[in-house]
């Protein structure tokens, strides 16, 4: 009987320890930007810590080089990264097209970007798309936002070409609470 009951003990604590595994929704993913600065992303079940926005509001914003909406956003998106220094952070990713780094950092230096662009010859854009996807249904069309609280609580998803009018009304809320 003590065997039996030890053998239960162990398989209950087993199965457990399977589940918490399961249930278990912190990931962190690190990127090099076009400028080599590391960007870590820690996830959580409601969001995602951002190392270098800490107590901003973040707007995590995936585009492609060669996607007319997303070339039309680019402009407004550096506006909004303008007037709101040191409370706001757009972190993106392109996602659209295989091109080099040099190429992507010609592109955004040329647009005037100026956040951190996270290229998808970065093997963990893949994983973090995957992630990303996994929370959200997004089926990969782009331009696509998330955006974030001071705590890194995800707030809103934009699918589609959104005007900095529409940006900016949900940022100023996140900023004033």
């Amino acid at each position: 009987m003590k065997r039996f009951v030890f053998g239960f003990i162990v398989v209950f604590l087993s199965f457990t320890s399977v589940l918490n595994a399961a249930k278990k929704e912190d990931y962190t993913f690190k990127f090099r930007d076009l400028n080599g600065k590391q960007i870590v992303l820690n996830t959580f079940s409601q969001g995602i810590h951002f190392s270098n926005a800490n107590g901003k509001v973040v707007l995590l914003a995936f585009w492609g080089n060669h996607c007319p909406p997303c070339l039309m956003e680019m402009p407004e998106l550096i506006d909004l990264q303008k007037e709101y220094k040191g409370k706001f952070q757009i972190i993106s990713m392109q996602v659209q097209t295989r091109v080099s780094n040099d190429d992507l950092k010609a592109f955004t230096k040329e647009k005037g970007v100026n956040y951190p662009v996270i290229n998808d010859s970065d093997p963990e854009v893949f994983k973090f798309a995957d992630y990303i996807t996994a929370k959200t249904s997004w089926k990969g069309l782009i331009p696509f936002s998330i955006l974030f609280d001071k705590k890194g609580n995800a707030t809103k998803i934009y699918l589609g070409l959104k005007s900095k009018k529409e940006f900016e009304q949900d940022i100023t809320k996140l900023l004033n609470k």
